[in-house]
């Protein structure tokens, strides 16, 4: 969601400061641009740092650090750690993307945002690529990967792989038994990661950073909404397509539905995923996508 607003500010003298889980993703899309780990990091004779996190322990980090102008949304209770802390952006009714450009507007860093392609290289073979896990809670997993495997893994001719994260890794074993025998991988590097993305015709995933990963790289993407807005959180991309619940009570933004069954997800069809899919492809690649038309 960040990757827009630092690409307008990496015209500027920057430094990438990450958590160690994502630090592998921006040498993807910024190469040359220096990222450093770890609870301290040296300010550079003063210097300026720009906080896109929202917690209290990063600006007070910020401040042990030694940065002598540190800028960030004032949530958290961390104004005191800050010398800039415009209050954050109320409200959902908008994209979140936004509010991180808000923050590099605050620094003074005007440039235009554009996320370059990514830097790496494609690699394995062509295929269909879900992200069925989502780290946020249960009431953002559609339950209908598995289906929806069998029906695009014959209408596209394609293998399908199932990606996720080392905890997500028993869950998605139990799917690939289903029909299509997704294989499974999980746990990859993220320059991995979208290296092999870049051999997909396809991402269908709930609304996660892997959906969000895919659709940066330029796949057709299509995502499944439950619990959250597409309003707020749908994917960037050239080429991407959304199916959002459409009950009373979603976006109600809780990690477990509190009536037991998910009724945004579940209420979803796998064959209204699979159309979505089939038109996203149809439109960007003008109906190569059915098996056998090349």
């Amino acid at each position: 969601m960040a990757l827009p607003a630092l690409s307008a500010a990496a015209g500027a003298d920057l430094r990438i400061w990450s958590h160690p889980r994502v630090a592998g993703l921006f040498p993807v899309f910024f190469p040359g641009i220096p990222v450093v780990t770890g609870r301290r990091v040296d300010p550079s004779n003063g210097g300026r740092l720009l906080l896109m996190t929202g917690s209290f322990r990063s600006a007070l980090q910020g401040l042990l650090s030694g940065f002598r102008d540190r800028i960030g949304y004032s949530t958290d209770m961390r104004g005191l750690f800050l010398t800039r802390a415009p209050d954050p952006p109320s409200g959902r009714d908008h994209h979140h993307s936004e509010d991180y450009l808000k923050l590099v507007s605050e620094a003074g860093l005007n440039c235009e945002p554009h996320v370059p392609p990514p830097s790496v290289e494609p690699s394995g073979r062509p295929h269909v690529a879900f992200f069925p896990g989502a780290r946020f809670g249960p009431a953002k997993r559609w339950p209908g990967f598995g289906p929806l495997a069998g029906e695009l893994a014959s209408r596209t001719g394609l293998p399908v792989v199932l990606y996720g994260s080392h905890e997500e890794e028993d869950e998605m074993r139990r799917m690939s038994g289903g029909s299509g025998d997704p294989e499974v991988m999980a746990g990859l590097p993220l320059a991995e990661l979208v290296s092999r993305l870049l051999s997909a015709v396809l991402a269908v995933g709930n609304d996660s950073g892997g959906v969000h990963l895919s659709a940066a790289a330029g796949v057709p993407t299509v995502t499944v909404f439950g619990s959250t807005s597409p309003v707020w959180t749908a994917p960037l991309g050239p080429r991407t397509a959304i199916v959002a619940s459409s009950v009373e009570c979603s976006p109600c933004f809780r990690r477990s539905c509190p009536r037991g069954d998910a009724v945004c997800l579940s209420g979803i069809p796998w064959e209204l995923v699979a159309e979505r899919a089939m038109v996203l492809l149809d439109e960007g690649y003008g109906k190569v996508a059915e098996k056998g038309a090349r």
